[in-house]
């Protein structure tokens, strides 16, 4: 009896020992390669351009090689993190490893990859050059999970509020304008995008002599001027457009 209960407990040690190993093989590779929406190697980056291209949404290309401790460290330190990956779910992205054929190791060095990880976030539409994010240093601490992902947004923002500033410059005020309100739904809270709106809306006021564009511009410095109340340009803009519709109200 007692060798039946001695044999009971080593089968139930292994068992439990068996299904610790594989559930820390099953986190590690969930870690990364089990998350879903990650399109894969050079024809999973073809299909993504082509989708990135045609809605002008931004693209996310992440190159590694395994094993590596610095790949490991970026899947999971970031790439596994609930934050991180709820603000990528609606993103397209690739990951790309250049050993697993030719046309992988093509792309490496077509993007100019010398070493990996190597995480790139870009708007294939604009034709810009492809923005490296890296959140480890040499020098300083490496990026919390929050600033990698607003290092994401800062690039993206970026790139919509310069298409709509080349839109302005040609006076298309309805495109700078979408490209604008696309800006915002990657970050709600750049006080900058607010006064890019307002702008615009001013200057749609002036061309079409309509109160109702100077209003929304006023609604569009007052936002910005919350998110950061020393905004000097949307404080001053704020004045100028008050100002415009009490003369417009007088007449």
């Amino acid at each position: 009896m007692a060798r039946n209960n001695l044999f009971l407990r080593s089968t139930l040690f292994i068992t439990a020992f068996g299904l610790l190993i594989n559930l820390a093989v099953a986190t590690r590779a969930l870690s990364y390669y089990g998350f879903p929406g990650w399109e894969k190697g050079a024809l999973g980056l073809e299909l993504s351009l082509k989708a990135a291209q045609k809605q002008e949404k931004p693209l996310i290309l992440y190159f590694h090689i395994d094993p590596s401790t610095w790949n490991d460290r970026m899947n999971d330190e970031y790439l596994a993190k609930y934050d991180v990956n709820e603000f990528l779910e609606n993103i397209l992205k690739v990951h790309i490893n250049p050993d697993e054929g030719d046309a992988e190791s093509a792309l490496a060095a077509e993007y100019g990859v010398t070493q990996y990880p190597a995480f790139f976030v870009f708007i294939p539409s604009f034709n810009t050059k492809p923005e490296r994010i890296h959140p480890f240093s040499q020098k300083d601490k490496d990026m919390t999970t929050e600033e990698f992902i607003n290092k994401i947004k800062e690039n993206i923002v970026y790139e919509y509020n310069n298409k709509a500033s080349e839109c302005v410059e040609k006076k298309d005020y309805e495109t700078a304008l979408k490209y604008l309100e696309i800006s915002l739904n990657y970050d709600p809270n750049v006080a900058y995008t607010y006064y890019a709106i307002g702008t615009v809306y001013n200057l749609l006021a002036a061309e079409k002599n309509d109160a109702g564009f100077l209003k929304k511009a006023e609604e569009r410095y007052i936002k910005a001027l919350k998110i950061d109340p020393n905004h000097e340009a949307s404080g001053e803009a704020l004045k100028k457009v008050q100002k415009e519709m009490q003369k417009m109200k007088g007449k």
